[in-house]
């Protein structure tokens, strides 16, 4: 199924900038436009349980996600000379890009750029997952990804990481200081 006015309709995003929609504009475009199948798949996208799904485009996503996540821990575990292995999830496939971008991330200092980092590697899934043609439904369900990300980043308040920085410094002066 092909979506033409919906994709059009939607505004370019930027991870950069602020969206020029908001979650629950594009989700009410969504609901629409989108056939079951692929509405179904966008809310499993959303859903804060791993609900299990037969979509394509989710599965992927997930598998990625975790592969990931499990670069994270990895190299976390590294850093504390630990064995990650009972923090890894299962994951179908491998891609040795991710685990690149992962090590690359975290030889960021600023735990801000890390995090940046990541959301770029995040950004970049979701794009290649869309495929070729903007007028699909993974297209649609990687901007919504796409849409998730940028918010999250429009929505950082550097006055409130600050007060709650601060807050944590003054619980624990000790590990502060080491």
């Amino acid at each position: 199924m092909s979506y033409y006015y919906l994709a059009a309709s939607l505004p370019m995003l930027s991870l950069d900038g602020e969206p020029p929609i908001s979650l629950e504009d594009f989700l009410n475009r969504c609901d629409e436009h989108l056939s079951k199948k692929d509405s179904t798949a966008l809310d499993a996208l959303f859903s804060k349980h791993d609900t299990a799904s037969r979509h394509t485009f989710v599965r992927a996503w997930r598998d990625r996600e975790t592969q990931l996540r499990n670069a994270i821990v990895r190299v976390r575990a590294q850093r504390q000379s630990l064995d990650p292995a009972s923090f890894l999830h299962h994951q179908d496939g491998f891609d040795s890009s991710v685990e690149k971008a992962v090590a690359d991330a975290f030889s960021r200092a600023n735990p801000l750029e890390r995090e940046r980092a990541l959301d770029r590697v995040r950004w970049a899934t979701a794009e290649e997952l869309s495929g070729f043609d903007p007028f699909t439904g993974s297209a649609i369900l990687a901007y919504a990804l796409k849409l998730n990300i940028a918010l999250r980043w429009a929505s950082q308040d550097s006055a409130a990481g600050l007060q709650q920085a601060q807050t944590l410094v003054a619980r624990n002066p000790q590990e502060a200081t080491s």
